[in-house]
């Protein structure tokens, strides 16, 4: 009768970790789960941006110049069609498109940007400003002064802006930045070496 006893209470140990083994095993899995669309992500970001969103800041810099020459200058990078285009367009329906450019451009993403970016910054030909942000939804968020200080967690992107200042845009991430070249590159920067 002992043995007996003494098997089942074996059998309930065993049992009991086979079924703790389980459950740490499942919350192992769906924390790689996790994990591994984060890294997905990570290497979608990773990836050149199109075209089509690096012409959208070519867009957006005409609309926040006032300069004559830097506006045909701008032009001049736009094939005819695309220069016709926007001459056509109203100011709302220009940051119509760019908010549609930028929204197709992270929609192969599974997680949400908006938790992880805090926005985009560009140059901006306003006299006396440096650039100017874009929310991760792509509205127009700011026009920054050269000696404006930035929103918290942008002053990353301002080191990064001037360090490269040959970029097309840098991309202000909660952990890093992503510079954007004029050929779609992408150099991702942590924010620990900024």
């Amino acid at each position: 009768m002992e043995d007996l006893t003494k098997q089942r209470e074996q059998a309930q140990t065993q049992k009991a970790k086979e079924q703790e083994q389980v459950q740490t095993g499942s919350v192992t899995r769906r924390f790689n789960f996790s994990m591994a669309e984060l890294n997905d992500a990570e290497r979608l970001l990773r990836q050149p941006r199109s075209q089509e969103y690096l012409a959208m800041f070519e867009l957006m810099d005409m609309l926040s110049s006032t300069d004559e020459e830097i506006i045909e200058m701008l032009k001049e990078n736009m094939d005819e069609d695309e220069a016709e285009e926007f001459e056509e367009m109203s100011d709302e329906d220009i940051l119509e498109q760019i908010r549609a450019i930028f929204l197709e451009e992270f929609a192969q993403i599974e997680i949400e940007m908006s938790s992880i970016m805090l926005g985009v910054l560009s140059k901006c030909y306003i006299s006396g400003c440096d650039c100017h942000a874009i929310t991760p939804e792509g509205s127009i968020l700011e026009h920054f002064k050269i000696d404006e200080a930035m929103p918290e967690g942008y002053e990353h992107g301002r080191i990064a802006f001037n360090k490269y200042p040959d970029c097309k845009c840098v991309e202000v991430y909660t952990n890093c930045c992503r510079v954007v070249m004029y050929d779609g590159e992408v150099v991702e920067i942590p924010n620990t070496a900024l």
